[in-house]
């Protein structure tokens, strides 16, 4: 499907508007826990899982107001609020006040979030809509992966005064909300829906709701990978290997979501999960029995890690189009809005869990409490999809 070239200017816009905000999030995961180094674990985890609560409380009145006053004014105002609250954790290194800036952000991050989903949706058709995730998926990892380059570099340059390292990522994000405000154009979509219903599972039908606890799980595995470099530095890998880690796998996901995106634009959705939900439980596997000798023997396990790492990249941008192909028309923000309330819940609890198993049982530990939730999601997915086919039969 060949797109127009306003729709490919906006989107192009709407990219790499996300990929700067996502830089700072990518630059947070390398310095936060250097800059409140001294609170403990679980500190620093209730920290980390408040800005992801924030997020889900706001995330549906954020979707409504996506769909009724614009998704442009959403999305550029978000980014604005993000700018000014990044910086602002510069200003102190108090465990109390870091938490609460971190925690207002979350609001910030649901709009950014639901606009932006709601924007692609917008653009894209059910022929693309695949792809159109897939490339946001590309441009969001991306995002992370640059500012985890940027965090391990920022935590040596400003290694005198930390705080620094917010205030020139505060800088970032404002440039994306620069290039949101002046280029970006508010796309064509349905007029918001006047049902003020406080059930958001209205906003789409039966196959969208199945998908929801696998989403759920993936997003708690989202949660522990924040927790990962406290949790990689107990086994020895410091923050530098742990940086190069995770950019490796952000670039795996996000060159691999593209690809998976467009795959299930043409031979359906359904397929393309079961791929990233098996590439999610062997990659949890396959890092569970290489982790105990450290960096040198996760490079030796990489031949089994990595293409379990390009198959998890399949679940995202699926997700994404299989909300969007089946929202409710008029809906979309708030469809969106239930799609972030998993993300920030899942991240939340993901979070919490690793600060307490890894307490327990380490970094493998949690590892294996990963792929328990994962399955556990995988088991209700499965059973809310044989429910709405047979309902649709």
């Amino acid at each position: 499907m060949e797109l127009a070239v306003p729709v490919r200017r906006d989107l192009a816009v709407l990219y790499a508007s996300v990929l700067a905000s996502r830089v700072g999030f990518g630059v947070i995961i390398i310095v936060f826990p250097a800059y409140i180094s001294s609170a403990s674990d679980v500190a620093v985890a209730v920290a980390l899982a408040l800005y992801p609560t924030l997020e889900a409380i706001s995330a549906l009145p954020l979707g409504q107001l996506c769909d009724t006053r614009g998704r442009k004014a959403t999305f550029v105002t978000s980014l604005g609020y993000l700018a000014v609250l990044m910086a602002l954790i510069g200003a102190t290194r108090n465990i109390y006040a870091v938490a609460t800036i971190h925690a207002l952000m979350g609001v910030g991050a649901a709009g950014v979030t639901v606009s932006t989903l709601a924007m692609v949706t917008d653009l894209t058709g059910e022929s693309n809509r695949g792809k159109g995730m897939g490339t946001f998926d590309f441009a969001n990892v991306g995002g992370y992966a640059v500012g985890l380059v940027a965090g391990y570099s920022l935590r040596t340059y400003f290694a005198a005064d930390l705080g620094l390292a917010f205030v020139a990522t505060g800088a970032v994000i404002a440039s994306a909300f620069v290039l949101g405000f002046a280029v970006l154009k508010e796309p064509l979509h349905p007029p918001g829906v006047a049902d003020r219903s406080l059930n958001p599972l209205r906003a789409m039908d039966a196959r969208a709701k199945s998908v929801l606890p696998v989403w759920l799980g993936v997003n708690v595995l989202l949660g522990m990978v924040f927790f990962l470099p406290r949790a990689f530095s107990g086994v020895g890998i410091g923050s530098g290997e742990t940086a190069g880690l995770l950019l490796l796998g952000l670039v795996v996901l996000g060159t691999g979501a593209v690809g998976w995106g467009a795959l299930s634009d043409r031979i359906g959705r359904g397929k393309v999960l079961v791929v990233g939900a098996v590439g999610i439980i062997g990659l949890l596997a396959s890092l569970a029995a290489s982790v105990g000798g450290g960096t040198a023997s996760i490079i030796s396990y990489l031949p089994a890690i990595g293409p379990f790492a390009l198959m998890t990249a399949a679940m995202v941008p699926t997700v994404l189009a299989t909300v969007g192909d089946r929202a409710v028309v008029g809906r979309r923000g708030y469809a969106m809005g239930l799609y972030s309330v998993m993300l920030s819940g899942g991240t939340a609890v993901g979070t919490l869990v690793a600060g307490v198993v890894h307490g327990v049982g380490g970094l493998t530990g949690i590892l294996f409490a990963a792929m328990i939730m994962f399955l556990v999601a995988c088991g209700l997915s499965l059973l809310l999809w044989s429910r709405a086919r047979q309902a649709k039969g």
